[in-house]
C-alpha cells in the first residue's frame, strides 16, 4: 500500500492534530536555541581615571596657653589670635578668609577638693585651646604659608599636637561625572569585543550595567599603608564600570 493511500486512511483529525505537533515542535526546537543563544554573555569591567586638582581648602591653626589665672590665659589666647591672623593676612590671605575657632576652657583642677587643689602647689591650672580657621579656594597659597608655621612658633604661639595642616578638598565631581562614565563604558565595550572576538562571536547589546562608585584617591601617595587623599592639592578620581553584554 502506498503513502498516499495509508494517508487516506487516516482520520482528517489526527492528520491535523499531527502537523500541529510538528509545527510546535519545531517552534519550541527554534526558540529554544534562541534562549540558549541569548543566555550567552559576557561581563566585563571598565575604567577611567582623571588627575584632578583641589579647588578649596581648609587649614585649622590650633593652639592653646596654660596658667594658674584664667583671665591671664585668656588674655594670652587673645594676644595668640592677633599675632596668627597679622601673620596670615601679611602673607596674603583675605580677611574674609579667616575665622576664629571656637574657644575650650579645661581645668585641670575640674573635681579635686580643696585639699587637693592644694596640694597641687602652683601647678597651671587652666588650659584654654583655640585657633583659627583659613576657608581658601586659592590651594596653592594655603600649601605655601602652612610650611611656614615656625615663624608663629618663633613668635611664642603654642601650636597644638593635633595640628595636621591643611585639607584639600576638590567639589567638581559632578561636572565630570558624565565624561568619565562614558569613558568607562567604552573601555569596557572594548574589552568585550576582544573577548567576543577571541570566542569567535559577536558583541550583542547591554543586558546590565553598573557604573559604580566614584573614588578619590591622592594623587602621589606618601606610602601604601596611609591615606593622605585629605592633604593632598593633586588627586586621582577614579571609577569602575561593570557591563554584562550578549553574545551572539
Amino acid at each position: 500500500m502506498s503513502l498516499m493511500q495509508k494517508l487516506k486512511n487516516i482520520p482528517f483529525v489526527w492528520i491535523c492534530v499531527l502537523s500541529l505537533g510538528i509545527a510546535l515542535g519545531g517552534y519550541f526546537i527554534g526558540n529554544g536555541v534562541y534562549k540558549s543563544m541569548a543566555r550567552r554573555t559576557v561581563t566585563v569591567k571598565g575604567l577611567a581615571e582623571r588627575d584632578v586638582v583641589a579647588d578649596t581648602a581648609i587649614w585649622n591653626v590650633k593652639f592653646n596657653s596654660v596658667g594658674t589665672d584664667l583671665a591671664e590665659v585668656q588674655n594670652s589666647i587673645d594676644t595668640d589670635i592677633r599675632k596668627t591672623r597679622a601673620f596670615l593676612i601679611e602673607n596674603g590671605f583675605k580677611d574674609e578668609e579667616i575665622q576664629n575657632l571656637r574657644v575650650q576652657v579645661r581645668d585641670k583642677y575640674a573635681g579635686y577638693s580643696m585639699e587637693e587643689r592644694n596640694n597641687q602647689g602652683n601647678k597651671d591650672r587652666y588650659v584654654i585651646e583655640t585657633g583659627v580657621m583659613v576657608r581658601s579656594n586659592n590651594v596653592q597659597l594655603v600649601d605655601n604659608v602652612s610650611r611656614k608655621m615656625g615663624d608663629l612658633v618663633r613668635q611664642g604661639i603654642t601650636i597644638t599636637e593635633d595640628y595636621t595642616g591643611p585639607i584639600y578638598v576638590f567639589n567638581g565631581l559632578n561636572e565630570i561625572k558624565i565624561q568619565m562614565i562614558e569613558a568607562a563604558t567604552k573601555n569596557a565595550t572594548s574589552a568585550g569585543e576582544q573577548f567576543a572576538k577571541d570566542a569567535n562571536a559577536k558583541l550583542g547589546k547591554i543586558q546590565s550595567a553598573n557604573q559604580g562608585v566614584f573614588s578619590i584617591t591622592a594623587r602621589d601617595p606618601i606610602d601604601a599603608w596611609s591615606d593622605n587623599e585629605k592633604q593632598s592639592i593633586n588627586k586621582r578620581v577614579r571609577v569602575v564600570s561593570t557591563i554584562t553584554f550578549y553574545l551572539k
